[in-house]
């Protein structure tokens, strides 16, 4: 468990002990007296005045249970423009309830901090695959960090300088967050493709699985051929253009049943016979 203090609504440093935490205190932004609530029988939080208004000092990590939550946050303003008290100008990285974490990535990101304060939950940032693949890349970079010692006759396993190690290590930990907390990307479109088979006219959906299966199911031996739709002497299949129940019926996302549906909803889309 860790004692943070805080400035404002950013963590500033992190503490074994309530008194370590206190005595960073004295030495800059004034000491913590009130107790917050209790948590496991020790207050959550502890707040001191500011200009007469109380606010945040001291946090129990714990408090994450009381719906505190920290926030990986770096500076986007120009190099050498801000001081970060407050930073205006930042793009938020991650969410999550574990502090730990979130505080050993930033290291790697420059002019990064920890935000924290109540705001709404992001189970992203507490997936076990997001805490178990950050914790692997978090050792393995800091263990590339580290100056090794070698024999002197021996040349050096990794020849980068520490600002290249540093240099890769950010760009790993930006690609790393934007996986996990990067906007979703846009479904692929989904298109209908008439396939003909024989004399008959069947639909398919464009992507697939199984490729090349036709909506309303039925195994086709051999493969079929793209059709336009306008063959002579083909017969619709009547499932495929929506004439008929598909028993069973079949699963479509939303994006593929709106493009079947569309497709038989138009005029001309089916073959006249």
């Amino acid at each position: 468990m860790n004692y943070l203090v805080i400035d404002g609504t950013r963590v500033v440093s992190a503490h074994r002990t309530l008194a370590s935490a206190h005595s960073a205190e004295a030495q800059g932004i004034g000491r913590s007296t009130e107790p917050g609530p209790l948590l496991g029988g020790e207050p959550a939080w502890w707040t001191r005045q500011n200009g007469g208004v109380s606010e945040l000092g001291i946090l129990r990590t714990d408090a994450a249970e009381l719906g505190f939550r920290f926030e990986l946050r770096a500076c986007q303003a120009p190099a050498g423009s801000c001081h970060h008290r407050p930073c205006g100008t930042y793009a938020t990285w991650a969410v999550s309830r574990w502090y730990g974490l979130l505080s050993e990535l930033a290291v790697f990101v420059p002019l990064s901090w920890i935000w924290v304060g109540k705001r709404s939950d992001d189970p992203r940032g507490d997936a076990p695959q997001f805490l178990a693949e950050g914790r692997v890349l978090v050792d393995r970079l800091t263990a590339e960090m580290r100056e090794p010692l070698r024999v002197a006759e021996l040349p050096l396993a990794d020849t980068r300088t520490l600002d290249e190690r540093a240099q890769a290590a950010h760009a790993l930990v930006v690609r790393f967050l934007a996986e996990h907390f990067g906007p979703a990307s846009e479904p692929e479109p989904v298109a209908v493709r008439p396939v003909l088979h024989g004399h008959e006219l069947h639909l398919r959906l464009d992507p697939s699985v199984p490729a090349n299966l036709p909506i309303c199911g039925t195994a086709l031996p051999g493969r079929g051929t793209d059709a336009t739709g306008a063959e002579p002497d083909v017969h619709a299949c009547d499932q495929c253009f929506g004439r008929a129940p598909i028993v069973p019926p079949p699963i479509l996302t939303t994006a593929e049943y709106k493009a079947w549906t569309t497709y038989i909803g138009q005029p001309g889309s089916r073959p006249a016979n």
